[in-house]
């Protein structure tokens, strides 16, 4: 037995407490834990190993700064070369660039050079073209003034007429005079207005005989004018008479439509408005006699037959003014089309300077 004094402390307190196979133990593995970690402290003290390891430590410094510099020479030469590559690209695309903008401005010139000449031939043709539609137009301007005097004369000769009823009724006599021979080419046209109750024209072709009364008036025709024209048709000097016309110039006819159509002493007769706008209206109502007068065993006696006629007027009257509405509307359209070209034309002139 070894008898050791030791210090008074905690950890002694806590070894005195342990039985003795304990405090044997403790002993034995403190003696191998100091004798252990004294050959770790002679390592770590070990100059041989602090060598070592500032060896080491330069030798990474070294190789660091040996990196640090292939890097750097790695970096600027890999850019070298790609700025190189690239800036042959660039001075490339340039000269490219500057071959196209000069085949451009080739182009430009030639392209105005072109447009030069082309308006320099199309200005001296225009100039001519117009020219030539100048004078004709002028000619044609000419020749209308020439007209619209010739009218103008006319129609102050006939303004100074109208004021005389005598010249009036003689001026719608003249004009269904003229009408009537042109209409009527193979007819024998008689003017009758000085024989008394013989109305103003007989119209006479072979067999077909036709009285025609003129009122040329600017009221509507009055009743009284018309019982005057039923007293002349029952004239026994008028049995020769087929048919007959009453026909107002300017103005409606009292208490009938126009182209109304009755029988008086059994003959035929129509009623015409309005003459003078309408001088076709003549035609269709000989035409329309014509046909009556051709049929034979014809009784226009008869209510029936008469009335049959009228409806049958009446429709011929409205197919009639459509057609005419329609070829009025077609000469309108005409008028205006032809106004807007001389329209045209004038504008033309103005804009390149020159008195329409």
């Amino acid at each position: 037995m070894i008898e050791i004094y030791l210090p008074s402390n905690n950890y002694v307190n806590e070894f005195s407490s342990k039985k003795n196979s304990e405090k044997l133990k403790i002993i034995e593995l403190g003696l191998s834990l100091f004798n252990s970690g004294k050959d770790i402290i002679q390592f770590w003290n070990n100059d041989e190993w602090e060598s070592k390891i500032k060896s080491l430590e330069t030798q990474i410094k070294t190789k660091e700064s040996q990196f640090n510099e292939e890097k750097t020479h790695i970096i600027s030469k890999t850019r070298l070369e790609e700025e190189g590559k690239y800036t042959s690209k660039i001075s490339s695309l340039n000269t490219y660039i500057q071959d196209l903008e000069k085949r451009q401005k080739d182009s430009v010139e030639q392209l105005q050079s072109v447009y030069g000449t082309l308006d320099e031939k199309y200005e001296q043709r225009t100039v001519e073209r117009i020219k030539g539609e100048q004078d004709k137009y002028e000619t044609r301007i000419r020749d209308l003034q020439d007209k619209m005097d010739s009218l103008r004369e006319q129609y102050e000769s006939l303004l100074g007429r109208t004021n005389n009823s005598t010249f009036k009724g003689q001026d719608g006599e003249s004009m269904i005079d003229k009408q009537l021979n042109l209409m009527f080419p193979k007819a024998e046209i008689e003017d009758t207005s000085q024989q008394p109750g013989r109305g103003d024209f007989i119209l006479k072709e072979g067999d077909f005989l036709l009285m025609l009364e003129n009122k040329n008036y600017s009221k509507n025709v009055q009743k009284s004018e018309i019982d005057k024209f039923y007293r002349d048709l029952e004239r026994e000097s008028n049995n020769d008479i087929q048919c007959a016309i009453f026909v107002s110039m300017n103005t409606g006819i009292c208490n009938r439509e126009d182209f109304s159509f009755e029988v008086i002493n059994k003959k035929p007769i129509l009623f015409i408005h309005r003459l003078r706008e309408n001088m076709v209206s003549l035609k269709l109502a000989v035409n329309f006699f014509k046909n009556i007068l051709s049929m034979k065993d014809l009784d226009l006696s008869k209510k029936e037959v008469e009335c049959a006629f009228k409806n049958s007027i009446s429709g011929i009257k409205r197919n009639f003014s459509k057609q005419k509405n329609r070829l009025d509307k077609f000469h309108n359209e005409q008028v205006d089309g032809l106004t807007q070209l001389e329209s045209s034309v004038s504008d033309l002139y103005k804009l390149i300077g020159m008195k329409y």
